[in-house]
């Protein structure tokens, strides 16, 4: 049998080929984030510029604008998001991973069907819940506050969070539970002492998904709030006005809008990996 190396062409390495592959998908992949980056730091005429100008002297007056203290500040905006995720975050683990733990560990009469039938509620479109909702939550004068859109992101985020910390339950032998309950642990003791901290990767990886698709909602965020509850991304998109496009401005919120997850996804790096290859050793 040939080897793959001699099925792409002889003479060259596969890890060549592999290695050219990844730099293809990874210049692919960080060209527009490098490109906003360095549009939000030139100025208007240099944003214009034909031929583009890629190195110019940088201009961080949208910067100063937008995380300063003055009128046109988007710190607002950006504590709404943190606290709106982190919140929503907190409580989607613990429903998720008490749901998981029973989906995982015990069996009943239409499990699987009634597991299936949570994930369907992602098949429809979170458009056609708008009008529903918006006038629930009218009729509970709810509007423009955070609890509403913890709410909702919570209970959009809970039939994925609950697929995903079930693969790993699945994956914690139940050997380990048993030595426990043998040693006198009741069943809140095993859960959290035993499981909980084996599955930490799966909570990890978890938390980091439920926390991006929080910070980066729009469509919710956009429809029921209005004043005082305004998030990052609806203050990004009003950058958009009715003669121009503040592409300067549009920018900068949207590199203020990636930092969180570039930063999660530096530091927790780790989790992520073990998340990952949690189960691929047996």
């Amino acid at each position: 049998m040939k080897s793959i190396s001699q099925n792409i062409s002889p003479g060259i390495p596969t890890n060549s080929v592999s290695k050219g592959i990844v730099m293809i998908l990874l210049v692919f992949s960080l060209l527009p984030i490098i490109w906003i980056i360095l549009t939000s730091i030139k100025s208007e005429q240099a944003i214009f510029s034909i031929p583009p100008k890629v190195f110019v002297a940088p201009d961080f007056s949208a910067y100063k604008i937008f995380l300063g203290l003055g009128n046109n500040s988007a710190i607002p905006f950006i504590w709404n998001s943190l606290f709106i995720a982190a919140m929503t975050t907190f409580l989607t683990v613990i429903v998720s991973s008490l749901a998981a733990y029973a989906f995982s560990r015990y069996r009943f009469k239409w499990s699987n069907h009634l597991l299936i039938l949570m994930l369907a509620t992602r098949l429809l479109p979170p458009v056609t819940a708008v009008v529903p909702l918006y006038l629930m939550f009218r009729y509970l004068d709810l509007l423009d506050t955070k609890f509403v859109l913890i709410i909702i992101y919570t209970a959009v985020e809970i039939p994925f969070a609950t697929w995903l910390m079930k693969a790993f339950f699945d994956g914690i032998p139940r050997e380990l539970e048993e030595s426990a309950a043998l040693d006198g642990c009741n069943a809140l003791q095993i859960i959290y002492k035993i499981t909980m901290p084996l599955a930490s990767p799966g909570i990890a990886a978890t938390s980091i998904f439920v926390f991006i698709l929080a910070w980066n909602e729009f469509m919710f965020a956009f429809m029921f709030t209005s004043i005082n509850v305004r998030t990052i991304p609806v203050r990004l998109a009003e950058t958009i006005g009715e003669m121009q496009v503040y592409w300067q401005e549009m920018a900068t919120l949207a590199t203020v809008i990636m930092l969180p997850a570039l930063i999660i996804g530096f530091f927790m790096q780790k989790y992520l990996v073990r998340a990952i290859t949690a189960g691929s050793v047996k």
